[in-house]
């Protein structure tokens, strides 16, 4: 009987206390921040971390913080030009800086298709691969050019007075109807809304700070990646947008 009582309280205190640390949403994301005037420096962080029970959004440092270095960063400038965009690890972030040197859009984009495969349980049927998108844009001056897609998951922002549409990419082409867009707010509040008949959804900013507009798909194609055989690719595109 006290065998029981005691398996019992351990599975309750496993159930209350560490089930809730396990299942924390984690993510990766980008800031962007600088004054918005060419010539001047701006930084590029990308982080690693959770949204706690309270829907504060904080930094990590663990296994996942280190595979930043597996993403493959690039910028296209406001001349249409690409190039690669070097980071550098930092104390809870990495980093890496640009100087714009015209007015116009410069957007960000990374990949990640290095990440190990998520091993759900033993049944091999149910391992995910991950494949990590991120994007985002800085504006400096009110010339803009920003409205192709530039890598698989693509995702582009339009805004007109703290209105902003969202135009989800998939394969190049626009996200289908009804696709669930999921936007964070800097309280980490979250909306899910589908896209319409013209491929698009819209939201209005609120409060400053960071906005994660993130798109998931998931395809059945089935593979092995690093000997670990998965049945599934989850895709997932974050549009990183800072408001200040």
């Amino acid at each position: 009987m006290y065998k029981g009582r005691t398996a019992f309280s351990l599975l309750l205190f496993l159930t209350v206390f560490l089930l809730p640390q396990l299942t924390k949403a984690s993510a990766y994301w980008m800031e962007i921040h600088g004054s918005g005037k060419v010539k001047e420096q701006v930084k590029i962080q990308v982080c690693y971390g959770f949204i706690d029970d309270l829907s504060e959004r904080h930094r990590t440092t663990g296994p996942e913080f280190q595979r930043i270095k597996d993403f493959s960063f690039f910028i296209l400038n406001a001349k249409g030009e690409k190039s690669k965009i070097q980071f550098q690890p930092k104390e809870d972030h990495w980093e890496a800086t640009f100087t714009p040197d015209k007015e116009g859009t410069y957007r960000i984009f990374g990949l990640n298709d290095q990440q190990p495969v998520l091993i759900r349980s033993k049944n091999q049927e149910d391992n995910v691969r991950p494949i990590d998108f991120m994007c985002g844009a800085y504006q400096v001056g009110a010339v803009f050019n920003n409205n192709l897609p530039l890598q698989q998951m693509d995702i582009i922002l339009q805004e007109k007075n703290r209105i902003y549409t969202v135009f989800p990419y998939r394969n190049m082409k626009p996200a289908e109807k009804g696709t669930m867009i999921r936007i964070f707010n800097p309280e980490n509040w979250e909306k899910n809304i589908p896209t319409d008949e013209n491929h698009k959804v819209t939201f209005k900013a609120t409060v400053p700070g960071l906005y994660v507009i993130r798109q998931d798909w998931q395809d059945k194609t089935k593979g092995t990646l690093q000997g670990i055989p998965y049945s599934t690719i989850r895709y997932r595109n974050n549009y990183c947008l800072w408001i200040n």
